[in-house]
């Protein structure tokens, strides 16, 4: 599995020696919130082994996911800007490590370095893109081929077929319920597509 975050390793070496004092290494949990709805930004997390995954709550307090983030970029990248509020809910779908760094010193070095500033908004534009792209799948495509889509994203994130998973988020990630993804996994096990094991499916 790789490991290695790749916005960070998109930065030149003058941009990470003004990040490096302030990184460390972390672990995530599986359901772990690491952004609230509209709460403060106390620190940045440049996933290495992680997914997360960016909710839309509504008043209702239900949920639906926009986008989901790997080792290809970054949670609370508003910070760089000075906006220290979370505009959605961010919670590890798969749990790993993930690099964490001061919302502060984001915003103190992204003012000093032109290059973070347009890394950064390069990711926000993926970012803004694939909530696009998901937006219409939702509305287009039946469940199995967003299902089979959102197993895709996942593998191709961690760099491994092998995702720990369980039903129940599953099924809250594609704005479903728990049985409707029962059946899901098993017409794609059936397919040939994937195999089921305890909170964990394989592609």
């Amino acid at each position: 599995m790789a490991t290695e975050n790749h916005l960070l390793r998109l930065l030149d070496s003058s941009t990470r020696s003004l990040l490096e004092p302030h990184m460390r290494t972390i672990a995530v949990e599986h359901g772990e919130v690491l952004h609230g709805s509209s709460s403060d930004i106390e620190f940045a997390y440049f996933p290495q082994s992680t997914i997360i995954s960016v909710l839309a709550r509504t008043e209702q307090g239900q949920t639906a996911e926009t986008s989901i983030v790997g080792r290809e970029g970054m949670i609370g990248s508003s910070s760089i800007h000075g906006i220290m509020t979370s505009f959605a809910e961010c919670i590890v779908q798969v749990a790993g490590e993930a690099v964490r760094v001061p919302a502060s010193e984001i915003h103190r070095v992204g003012k000093a370095s032109e290059g973070f500033r347009k890394v950064v908004a390069l990711f926000d534009l993926s970012l803004l893109a694939q909530a696009q792209q998901s937006t219409a799948c939702q509305a287009l495509h039946q469940v199995e081929s967003r299902a089979a889509r959102w197993l895709l994203q996942c593998s191709k994130r961690l760099g491994s077929n092998d995702i720990r998973l369980t039903q129940e988020f599953f099924a809250q990630m594609l704005g479903v319920q728990r049985t409707t993804v029962n059946l899901v996994e098993r017409t794609l096990q059936h397919a040939g597509l994937i195999q089921i094991g305890r909170g964990r499916i394989s592609s």
